[in-house]
């Protein structure tokens, strides 16, 4: 029996096991309770004097006993049967949410899963009789075939007695996304969709990879499979995290990738255009696969992938302008990568500032100002991706992620399975890591060869992808020391002293995996990875130069698509396809099987310098990096912070009394927005000049046109821009005019060449809030600086600038967050002697503000210690856990150690 068959019949038993399980809560749990305990309904109903008596005589007969056992034992019975009719109730109206109170949802999960499960039993039933039918079918049809017309063996003689037969033209269960052979006109068929049954452990991202060789299109299962009716006892599909066994979802048939509509059943002819219908290839493990050479994985032009707010390799559309293809980002250095390195390395922005966000150290010297520990900064080209991922979501109105959002979406990443190496005519040029047989030669092969091994190390975390390089091309491609220390550092990368000690890790591997699909019968590792996926199988790349007459790289790229093990040789390459590259990047001339595809294509590259920063920030995104420095024991020696505008920023003084009360108001704590006493200016407002109040905001005394621009549009084309920031510039004055009557005030003021905002009618939270910072600085006694932390507190309303995603707000945001973290923590040290609860309300709203920031909980368990709270001690390092587990971490040690001795039973005497 296969696999598939092994797994059908323990949905089967799963099934039984579940119904049996119901029934007898339905049925045999009730008869037993009448057995042991009689009827519940009493003969009458005890007074209250007979029950007074009852409780408070010995239960020496254990009469009390056995009636609260029979009480609770009913009682329990009841809420069973009334939580199944509510749960039918909600299945017959067709809703998704829990139909009873929030206290009775364990038990109505526990319902649901019964149900669920027990539904394999009749789905597995029937899978199984259908394959049993069709193996029938195939076995006589295989049989009348080999009697008609004997194959002949390789010698030329027919073979009696036994019958291999051919393999299945249609596509394997793990179907690469770009296929082998040119892409062939398939034939029409009337029902391209079929019903699939959800199996224990499948999410739509398998199905969408396994379908279309990309589990970024899993939006298009949804959609389609959303109005499909659910067998008995299982929620329709709403939502697309959350799949159960048992459930029915469409899926393509083999050649065909168009949607139908949700309503009508129709195709869209939208997402026809996305689908070329390629043939797909046999299994690579079928019997007839062996039998014939290896072909090399092949590059086709493809589509844009359909996106729905996950962090994936595959790059989103972009409206094309003059000057570059929408998949693909300019550095300044020159470098080109496309959208999808961009989108990893995002992930590693995200993750290096949470890292450094929970290891940054406390100031809390009375004598000091709230200030940051000193940082590497994050490199500019790392930068310039991460704000071009999340220009991504801007484009197409999605809301920008948070650092928290990416670094969890991360997590629920699949395995590399393809990457785009460059663009022609607009299109992504896109090859499988697996089986990838590539040579790269001239000017720009490095440059190449750098883009592709550090893409692939950007998606190494958590054991997904796996480099595998010899020290001396690891030097050529990175010049300098670094990539030495790197290999030990960095999650992924392998430097091996030479050649041969790669090709004999990689050869190792095959050997390795060989033995794991053997054992678990599947085909390949794609295959292994949905069977167990607590296995760390990762996609593997060699990067080498191969030497004349080298045997062994050609073994490895030949047999490496079935284990997703990949060669990118550097250099020409007789065994693959070799592509010269021009200076530039630019395909100049190609030989090979796939020599067609590459003419003409221009390819992603990095220079050395931007390859060594992107691979630094890689190796922060673990946290990996030297200590932050301890906090000055005294300001007289401290170095001077890095210049931050909002630190070197004085705000304009506030009157008082009467002219206190301005005509309109620029809240940029949180979402940014304007506001008037009679309420906010929710209309009129375009998004540049909402940008230009924000960073005005930050210079009270004014910024030039040329700094502005070149800090809120730095990527758009110079022509335009002095026109547009005119236009945000009136579109701000307009909107505040309409909104307060007073035509007079300009709201910005243009004076020596400096913009800035009007602050005699125009009032700014953040002034506010740096001017209570100020008041609370040095040479402030306590109780002055303890009032002014209180208003920092108060007028602390959310992060600076919330969605806005250029660089100077990011990096703002990040100061003013470390800020006010510092500033609270203060707060709570000045106050907890004579008000420790409301100093633990402080810090309670400053991890709120700073929800990873170690040092706080540290603080905050102290504090309960003091107070002799041991269960709150618990509940803080929970809270912590929980929150670092969302992004991948663990508690440092000094958090860990410090949990265990604050719990530690203290001696006595």
């Amino acid at each position: 029996m296969t696999y598939t068959g092994h797994s059908r019949l323990a949905d089967f038993v799963r099934g039984l096991g579940a119904l049996a399980v119901f029934a007898f809560l339905l049925v045999g749990f009730p008869v037993a309770m009448y057995k042991m305990f009689g009827s519940p309904l009493p003969d009458k109903l005890p007074t209250w004097a007979e029950i007074s008596t009852t409780l408070m005589r010995p239960d020496t007969d254990q009469t009390v006993f056995i009636a609260t056992i029979r009480l609770i034992g009913w009682g329990a019975w009841c809420l069973f049967i009334v939580t199944v009719c509510a749960e039918l109730v909600r299945y017959l109206r067709g809703r998704s949410k829990p139909a009873m109170l929030s206290s009775a949802w364990p038990m109505q999960k526990l319902i649901r899963d019964l149900v669920a499960t027990a539904t394999l039993t009749f789905s597995a039933a029937a899978s199984l009789a259908s394959s049993a039918s069709a193996a029938t079918h195939m076995h006589t049809a295989t049989g009348v075939q080999a009697a008609a017309d004997p194959a002949p063996s390789k010698q030329g003689h027919s073979t009696s007695g036994m019958s291999t037969p051919a393999p299945a033209t249609g596509a394997s269960e793990w179907t690469p996304l770009l296929a082998d052979e040119t892409p062939s006109e398939p034939e029409p068929d009337p029902h391209p969709w079929r019903t699939h049954i959800v199996k224990r452990g499948e999410t739509l991202w398998d199905l969408a990879r396994r379908t279309y060789g990309s589990g970024t299109l899993y939006p298009k299962i949804f959609k389609t499979s959303q109005d499909v009716h659910q067998p008995h006892g299982l929620p329709e599909l709403t939502d697309p995290d959350l799949v159960r066994p048992g459930q029915r979802v469409l899926l393509p048939r083999p050649g065909t990738h168009e949607a139908p509509s949700s309503k009508t059943g129709t195709r869209s002819q939208h997402e026809a255009g996305h689908s070329s219908g390629a043939r797909q290839p046999a299994p690579t493990g079928s019997p007839s696969s062996a039998s014939k050479p290896p072909q090399v994985q092949a590059p086709v032009v493809a589509p844009p992938a359909e996106r729905s707010g996950s962090v994936a390799p595959a790059a989103p559309h972009h409206h094309q302008d003059d000057h570059h293809s929408p998949l693909e980002i300019s550095l300044p250095s020159g470098s080109r990568i496309g959208l999808g390195l961009a989108a990893v390395l995002s992930v590693a922005v995200a993750a290096t500032r949470l890292h450094r966000r929970r290891r940054r150290p406390l100031i809390l010297d009375p004598g000091s100002p709230p200030r940051p520990a000193e940082e590497p900064p994050i490199p500019a080209p790392v930068l310039k991706a991460h704000q071009a991922h999340l220009k991504t979501h801007a484009d197409r109105g999605a809301p920008v992620p948070s650092d928290t959002d990416i670094a969890y979406k991360d997590m629920l990443a699949a395995h590399p399975d393809q990457i785009v190496l460059g663009t022609r005519d607009g299109n992504a040029i896109a090859v499988s890591f697996a089986g990838l047989n590539l040579g790269l030669s001239g000017d720009g092969g490095h440059a190449v060869a750098r883009a592709i091994t550090t893409e692939l190390l950007a998606q190494a975390r958590r054991y997904r992808a796996e480099v595998i390089i010899p020290r001396a091309d690891a030097q050529t491609l990175f010049p300098g020391d670094d990539i030495i220390g790197l290999g030990t550092e960095l999650e992924g990368l392998i430097v091996t002293p030479s050649l041969r000690e790669a090709t004999d890790r990689a050869e190792a591997e095959f050997f390795r995996r060989g033995r794991l699909i053997l054992t678990s019968e599947v085909s390949d590792v794609p295959g292994f990875r949905a069977y167990d996926e607590c296995e760390p199988l990762e996609t593997i790349l060699l990067v080498a130069s191969a030497p004349p007459g080298s045997e062994v790289l050609s073994v490895i790229a030949a047999l490496g698509r079935r284990y997703c093990i990949g060669v990118l040789v550097l250099g020409a390459w007789p065994s693959g396809t070799t592509v010269e590259l021009a200076a530039d990047a630019t395909v100049t001339d190609a030989d090979g099987p796939d020599a067609a595809r590459f003419t003409g294509t221009r390819m992603f590259h990095l220079t050395a310098d931007d390859a060594t920063d992107l691979l630094r920030t890689l190796r922060t995104a673990t946290g990996n990096e030297p200590d932050l420095p301890a906090p000055p024991a005294s300001t007289d020696d401290a170095p001077e912070p890095e210049a931050q505008p909002v630190s070197a920023m004085v705000p304009p003084p506030r009157p008082s009394g009467e002219e206190r009360c301005r005509p309109a108001r620029l809240n940029v704590l949180g979402h940014v927005s304007l506001h008037t006493p009679d309420g906010p200016i929710n209309t009129g407002l375009r998004q540049r000049a909402r940008d230009l109040l924000a960073y005005l905001s930050l210079h009270p005394d004014g910024v030039t046109r040329d700094q502005a621009i070149a800090d809120l549009w730095p990527d758009e084309s110079p022509g335009g821009l002095v026109a547009q920031f005119n236009t945000a510039v009136n579109n701000a004055r307009g909107v505040l005019r309409n909104a307060t009557g007073l035509e007079e005030p300009k709201y910005i003021l243009h004076s020596a060449g400096r913009y800035r905002i009007d602050s005699a009618v125009l009032d700014v939270d953040l002034w506010e809030l740096m001017a209570a910072l100020a008041d609370a600085g040095p040479g402030t006694d306590d109780d002055a600086r303890t009032e002014a932390l209180f208003r920092v507190d108060d007028l602390y309303t959310g992060e600076f600038a919330s969605g806005l995603d250029g660089i100077w707000a990011q990096n703002q945001r990040e100061y003013l967050r470390r800020t006010i973290g510092e500033a609270l923590a203060n707060l709570a040290r000045i106050i907890q002697e004579d008000d420790p609860e409301r100093a633990l309300a402080v810090l309670e709203r400053a991890i709120e503000h700073d929800a990873f920031a170690e040092p706080l909980y540290r603080h905050i368990m102290r504090l309960q210690a003091r107070l002799g709270r041991p269960d709150a001690i618990r509940r803080t390092y929970g809270l912590l856990e929980g929150r670092l587990f969302d992004i991948d971490a663990e508690a440092e040690e000094e958090t860990s150690q410090l949990f265990h001795f604050l719990l530690r039973p203290s001696k006595r005497g």
